[in-house]
């Protein structure tokens, strides 16, 4: 067990569709800002208003996709298109009580659909800077086998560290 792992970098990823190695020329991927939704409170025990998240609830998840080039996987991605993708890496963390490398591995998997494609500029001698836009409606992400966050706004369901914030919610609805 590392005691003063430390997490360095991203040393490596990979994105797959439908599992296969078929996103090769990505320069890099955005993924979403997890922003709670909220709604403006206001009212008798209030000095003034408060913004308050609606838990396990969130605004637009929105994947980015960004391509040095035009691709065939990235044109694919147009028009409403269902994507599944799942992107791989390896986490670089140095142990400095072992004075070694430790290795973890993340997977983001993520569900939704192609909201946008734009093709770039083209200019000699350039990359196009090409990218996706995916509206997300199910991410999960895991590091070292562990799953940290997964969402899925159809199936009613929001897990942080563990926690599902939805089970209550699920379950006062009529839903499980």
């Amino acid at each position: 067990m590392a005691v003063n792992k430390v997490p360095e970098m991203l040393q490596e990823t990979r994105v797959y569709w439908d599992g296969e190695d078929n996103m090769i020329g990505i320069a890099n991927v955005d993924l979403p800002e997890l922003a709670s939704s909220t709604t403006s409170i206001t009212g008798v025990g209030l000095s003034g208003e408060v913004d308050a998240p609606v838990r396990g609830h969130f605004g637009s998840l929105e994947l980015t996709l960004n391509w040095r080039t035009p691709h065939t996987s990235g044109l694919r991605m147009a028009g409403g298109n269902p994507v599944a993708l799942q992107i791989y890496g390896s986490i670089q963390n140095f142990d400095s009580g072992a004075s070694d490398y430790v290795e973890e591995q993340v997977i983001v998997t993520v569900r939704g659909r192609a909201k946008a494609y734009a093709p770039g500029t083209f200019e000699a001698m350039n990359t196009t800077d090409s990218s996706n836009t995916i509206e997300v409606h199910y991410i999960k992400i895991e590091v070292a086998g562990k799953t940290i966050v997964e969402i899925d706004k159809y199936g009613y369901k929001c897990v942080i560290n563990g926690t599902d914030l939805m089970a209550t919610i699920r379950r006062n609805i009529g839903m499980s």
